[in-house]
């Protein structure tokens, strides 16, 4: 059998490969991917920088070619590789068809070779940004020794890598080789709190939290499963709800509510529970049942309920159970209160009281005030009345007071009148008076002189006044004038010095008197 007959026998079959396409075309321009797939009899293919290529030989063998490269085929298939990159916040996760599973953190770049990877997808770090996000992971750990992988797995991939060196292609590729599945494996958890950046390694994964929630529109109906999450909040948290509620006097309603809590310990969530809220739920219902018994209709209707249900103290079932979980309540609010058709029924039968109430008011408080109108209206008047007579009895006053005021100035000036006249008169009495006295004055001063000059003339024909003058009291005595005797008694001194033919300078006292 001639070795090169299946040779011959392709060269002279027409050529099957699909018609180039826009790619092949724009080659220069736009870069090829994992759709670009052709069987070559003999040729070449350019491999640019950013690209990578596959090739088969007619044997079957592959090799993976990264550009810029040119290759020359014989009877070959080439495929283009898909391209994933990963910025700093992502990382390739990357399933070997081996079966053994690779984590690569970004930025790196990876080719997705279908002869090495069943799968490369691109995903998101887990960024915890605040210490009060915690993360759970889980680590399988072996108890075995790793096992290394096979020469046909270790180095392509890790070589494609870009942007890693030496020592991170080697640890990269330790890590994708993986443990034996016969030996013995335990699961260890730890927590990791934030600030941090967590990319998940061969044989680690996170928790998934799934727990009850409320689904929108209504949140009166709890449904298992409605949040599915991974990183947990530590800080104070809020879970609003709707819990449904019935009075003493079977009236059904429903509350809407806002509880405030706070995860306490994580450990102790994940010990005790795996649906939280599910549990919070069932002693919610408990603690509404217990309200029921000590609510009434009335206290709803008249709006009491909100200083009921917005204390603690209301829900000792709902605080033992976030305890029991490792959460912490520490408030609740009253939202909103919705009616049912019973309560309803109780608003519109209170509502129409309330306005019958009103109606009923409203006439009191006319009446009431027609009354405090006609009351007020007397008031006025009587309030005039009492003005205008006071104003008579003011205008009364003043023109009394006037008259009395005119009457006095009268009486004041009569009397003022008769003092002046009595003053005159008093005055022109003592004028007269004085006129009199000094007249009188005059009139003894002259007898007082015309006196002296006659004992002045006796004293010069040397009588002895002494002797004359003592006999004035017996039948001898000498009568002076009538005007001397008349004359106030007063005291002269006068000297005879002058006398003519006195012997010496006699001073003599002289009494002289009127009666």
């Amino acid at each position: 059998v001639d070795p090169n007959a299946d040779l011959l026998v392709a060269l002279t079959l027409p050529r099957q490969c699909p018609p180039p396409s826009s790619s092949s075309r724009n080659m220069g321009i736009n870069f090829r991917d994992g759709e670009y797939v052709r069987r070559v009899k003999f040729g070449k293919r350019t491999i640019k920088a950013g690209e990578a290529a596959v090739v088969w030989d007619s044997q079957g063998r592959h090799r993976q070619v990264i550009g810029p490269m040119v290759v020359h085929l014989w009877f070959s298939t080439i495929r283009f590789l898909d391209r994933h990159a990963a910025t700093p916040t992502q990382y390739l996760s990357v399933l070997h068809r081996s079966g053994k599973r690779e984590t690569i953190r970004g930025p790196a770049v990876l080719y997705e070779n279908p002869v090495l990877h069943q799968k490369i997808e691109v995903k998101e770090t887990i960024q915890l940004t605040a210490p009060t996000e915690a993360l759970v992971v889980y680590t399988e750990v072996s108890v075995g020794m790793p096992v290394e992988s096979s020469a046909t797995f270790d180095a392509t991939p890790v070589e494609a890598k870009v942007g890693l060196g030496a020592e991170e292609k080697q640890e990269e590729a330790e890590a994708a080789e993986g443990y034996n599945p016969t030996h013995e494996k335990s699961v260890s958890r730890r927590i990791i709190r934030g600030p941090a950046v967590f990319v998940p390694k061969v044989g680690e994964w996170t928790h998934e939290f799934i727990w009850s929630g409320n689904q929108a529109p209504s949140r009166s109906a709890i449904v298992p499963g409605v949040l599915r999450f991974n990183v947990l909040e530590t800080n104070t948290q809020t879970w609003s709800t709707d819990a449904k509620m019935r009075t003493s006097d079977n009236i059904p309603f429903t509350v809407q509510l806002t509880f405030t809590y706070k995860l306490e310990s994580v450990e102790h969530m994940l010990a005790s529970s795996t649906d939280p809220v599910a549990e919070w739920c069932s002693g919610l219902e408990a603690d509404m049942c217990v309200l029921g018994d000590h609510v009434t209709s009335a206290t709803v209707l008249a709006k009491g309920l909100n200083a009921v249900m917005s204390t603690l103290d209301s829900f000792p079932r709902l605080c033992a159970r976030m305890e029991s979980n490792g959460f912490s309540l520490e408030g609740v609010i009253l939202r909103r209160v919705l009616a049912s058709e019973a309560l309803e029924r109780r608003f519109k039968e209170a509502a129409a009281e309330e306005t019958d109430g009103a109606r009923r008011l409203a006439i009191a408080e006319t009446n009431l005030k027609a009354e405090r109108i006609a009351a007020l209206s007397k008031a006025e008047k009587e309030a005039r009345e009492a003005e205008a007579q006071e104003k008579r009895e003011a205008r009364a006053a003043e023109a009394k007071e006037t008259r009395l005021r005119l009457e006095m100035e009268r009486a004041e000036s009569r009397r003022q009148k008769e003092h002046e006249m009595e003053a005159n008169q008093l005055a022109h009495e003592l004028e007269i008076k004085r006129q009199k006295d000094e007249a009188e004055a005059a009139s003894a001063n002259a007898h007082i002189e015309q006196q002296v000059r006659y004992l002045k003339e006796l004293k010069a024909l040397d009588v002895d006044l002494t002797s004359f003058l003592m006999k004035g009291g017996s039948g001898d005595r000498v009568s002076f004038p009538r005007e001397l005797t008349k004359l106030v008694p007063q005291t002269f001194t006068f000297s005879l010095a002058d006398t003519p033919g006195s012997c010496g300078a006699t001073t003599t006292p002289v009494a002289v008197g009127r009666r």
